[in-house]
């Protein structure tokens, strides 16, 4: 229609007809492109909040699961101390009969840093790790990943072998009972363990492996209290970039952690 128009104005030298026309046409192509601008900038923020409100939800989820294996590194260290003050006395008492089990059965029980990264990931895979528009929340995050690759690849693996050898020393005196189960609300049960304190007590390598495992339990501890730390002060950081470019998406059981 509009050619049609811009041939016959130009056939009849209508020069102001013509070049209404061409700012008609140029004026439509530039809305039409805006347009789609619009739409696209619309379909990418949107897109962000998602992400946004996902990785909330992931760190949520990374804040309880840390915290829990935190507690647990807690509750062995407690149990170790249990196990060296006995073979230091050569007896066990009733009390702490079932702490020194479960501590064999949890010597060397140590996870890596825990980190829910499904929208971490995603958004790698994906190429979209520049929607976030949010400078310092991207650098944060990107801290925070470091830091848990760093304690996870580079120290996990030695750890896990240090551990097994002290463990293995103390296995071979030791006999597991498989059928007697202690419900456990770290690993939901553990297996009975015979032993005999008194020889246990009369070998010094035992009580020094049993050390041994409880430095590295103490020294996890300490490193995985700083990343919790971290996802603590991360959780802020999304809320406050989620409620102020869109108000209150996030839901009451979302916003918090446990």
């Amino acid at each position: 229609m509009i050619l049609r128009r811009l041939t016959q104005h130009v056939n009849d030298q209508n020069w102001f007809a013509v070049v209404l026309d061409f700012f008609i046409v140029v004026v439509g192509v530039f809305i039409g492109i805006q347009v789609a601008n619009w739409n696209t900038e619309r379909l990418e923020r949107t897109q962000e909040r998602d992400y946004l409100i996902r990785l909330h939800g992931d760190f949520v989820e990374s804040i309880n699961g840390q915290r829990r294996d935190v507690n647990f590194l807690d509750r062995q260290l407690s149990d170790q101390a249990i196990m060296i003050k006995s073979l230091d006395s050569c007896t066990v008492t009733p009390e702490d009969e079932t702490p020194f089990q479960r501590g064999i059965n949890t010597l060397g029980y140590i996870n890596p840093p825990r980190i829910v990264r499904r929208t971490v990931d995603e958004m790698i895979a994906a190429g979209r790790t520049d929607i976030i528009r949010n400078k310092a929340l991207k650098v944060q995050l990107s801290s925070i990943i470091a830091l848990v690759e760093w304690r996870g690849n580079s120290f996990s693996d030695s750890v896990s072998r240090m551990t097994e050898h002290y463990r293995f020393i103390i296995e071979e005196d030791v006999r597991y009972d498989l059928t007697r189960t202690y419900a456990d609300p770290f690993i939901e049960e553990f297996i009975g363990v015979d032993f005999d304190i008194q020889t246990l007590c009369q070998s010094p390598k035992i009580a020094r492996a049993i050390s041994a495992i409880s430095y590295t339990t103490q020294e996890r501890k300490r490193a995985y209290e700083p990343i919790l730390q971290r996802y603590i002060d991360f959780l802020p950081v999304v809320e406050e970039e989620l409620q102020s470019r869109w108000g209150p998406v996030l839901s009451k059981s979302k916003a918090a952690t446990q």
